[in-house]
C-alpha cells in the first residue's frame, strides 16, 4: 500500500477512526512501499546445465561443501503502486536467512543482463543439489532451458554492485540498495530497460564451504519471503518547506536506522520550550506507544525507540507541539 504526500490516504483513514483532532495536520514526507519477488529460480554449477530448482521454497548462495557454486536470480514485481514519475530514495532488499555452517559471508547484488523465466522443477526433497531440470528453467548454463543458453556460465550480469552486504547467522537481513540500483529501477520503471531482475552471489573466493540459504518467494511464511522496501518521492510532491507546520526552524528528522530491528533513535528539533508529545502509530492508525509527553527545552532531543514488543511492518512516529504535527514513516523488520 502507498501513501500519497499530502494529506495522504493515511490521514483519511486515521481521522476516520478519530484518533486525531481535526486540526492536526499530519504530512508524509516520503511514501514507502513493498515490492514483491515474482520470480525466483537457483542456479547450481554443473558442466552440462542439467540441475535446476524454480518453485523450492529455498534460494542459496556461495559455494558447498563440495566445491560447487550455487547462484540465485530474482525479479522484482514493479506492481502499480510506485509511479513511474517517481524519485526513489532508498531501496532495501528483505531477505531472511534460514540455514548455515560458517560465519559471515559478503553477498552481493548484480543486473541479470538477458531474458530469464521462472521454470517448475522443484526440488522440495534436496533442494541443496537441485533436481532434473525442467523445460523452461534457469540453469548453470541455459537461461531457458534446454535451448537457450547463456552468454556465459552462470548467468549474465553487469559489473556494477547493486547490493552488498554481510549475512552471518539466521535471520532477517535488510540491504541498503546502491545509487546503481536505484537508478535502474527508476529505469524499469519509465520502460527504458528490462526488468531481468538480479543475481545474488555469495562468497566464491573460498574452497568451499561459504554457502548461505534464504527463504524464496515460495517459502511457507509470508513474513520471511524476499521483498524490496522502496523509499519514493512522487514528481510532484511539495518541499518539506511547505509541508511543515512546526516553526521554521524546528524539525522531525529522519530515524536511524531504517529500516531497523528491533531499535532505532528518533530524533527532533524544537526552536522555543514547547510542551510536546511523540507517539507512534500502526499502519492501521492505532497508536501503539506514546514515547515522550510534557514540556521540553528548546534545542535537539532523541528519543530510542524498542520495537522488540511489535510485529514487522510499516509504522508512523509523529511530534506534536503546540504549533502543530508532523509524521514520518519507519519500518520493522525481524
Amino acid at each position: 500500500m502507498s501513501y500519497s504526500p499530502n494529506k495522504s490516504v493515511l490521514v483519511t483513514l486515521l481521522c476516520s477512526v478519530c484518533f486525531f483532532f481535526s486540526s492536526i495536520r499530519l504530512q508524509a514526507q516520503q511514501s514507502n512501499v513493498f515490492l514483491n519477488i515474482d520470480q525466483d529460480a537457483v542456479l547450481y554449477e554443473t558442466a552440462d546445465g542439467s540441475r535446476g530448482n524454480s518453485l523450492g521454497e529455498y534460494l542459496f548462495v556461495g559455494k558447498d561443501g563440495e566445491g560447487d557454486i550455487k547462484r540465485s536470480l530474482l525479479r522484482v514485481d514493479l506492481g502499480e503502486e510506485l509511479p513511474s514519475d517517481a524519485t526513489i530514495d532508498s531501496v532495501f532488499l528483505l531477505i531472511s536467512l534460514n540455514k548455515t555452517r560458517n560465519d559471515e559471508q559478503p553477498l552481493r547484488g548484480y543486473q541479470v543482463l538477458a531474458r530469464w523465466i521462472e521454470g517448475s522443477s522443484n526440488a522440495a526433497a534436496n533442494e541443496g543439489k537441485g533436481t532434473d531440470a525442467s523445460a523452461g528453467d534457469p540453469t548453470w548454463t541455459h537461461r531457458v532451458y534446454p535451448d537457450t543458453l547463456w552468454n556465459q556460465e552462470g548467468g549474465d550480469y553487469g559489473e556494477d554492485i547493486l547490493f552488498d552486504g554481510i549475512v552471518d547467522g539466521s535471520g532477517t537481513y535488510s540491504l541498503k540498495a546502491t545509487a546503481s540500483f536505484i537508478a535502474l529501477m527508476e529505469a524499469w520503471l519509465r520502460n527504458e530497460t528490462p526488468n531481468n531482475g538480479f543475481i545474488l552471489i555469495g562468497n566464491e573466493e573460498v574452497e568451499n564451504g561459504s554457502s548461505k540459504r534464504f527463504a524464496s518467494r515460495q517459502f511457507s511464511s509470508s513474513a520471511n519471503k524476499p521483498s524490496l522496501s522502496v523509499y519514493f518521492t512522487p514528481q510532484n510532491s511539495t518541499s518539506d518547506e511547505s509541508l511543515t507546520s512546526l516553526p521554521e526552524n524546528s524539525s522531525l528528522h529522519p530515524n536511524y536506522p531504517n529500516p531497523f530491528n528491533p531499535s532505532t533513535t528518533l530524533s527532533f528539533t524544537l526552536t522555543s520550550p514547547d510542551q510536546v508529545e511523540v507517539s507512534i502509530y500502526n499502519s492501521l492508525g492505532s497508536k501503539v506507544y506514546s514515547l515522550r509527553k510534557g514540556y521540553m527545552s528548546a534545542g535537539t532531543h532523541q528519543i530510542i525507540f524498542d520495537a522488540k514488543q511489535l510485529p514487522s511492518g510499516l509504522y508512523y512516529y509523529q511530534l506534536n507541539t503546540s504549533f502543530g504535527s508532523y509524521t514520518r514513516s519507519m519500518t520493522l523488520v525481524k
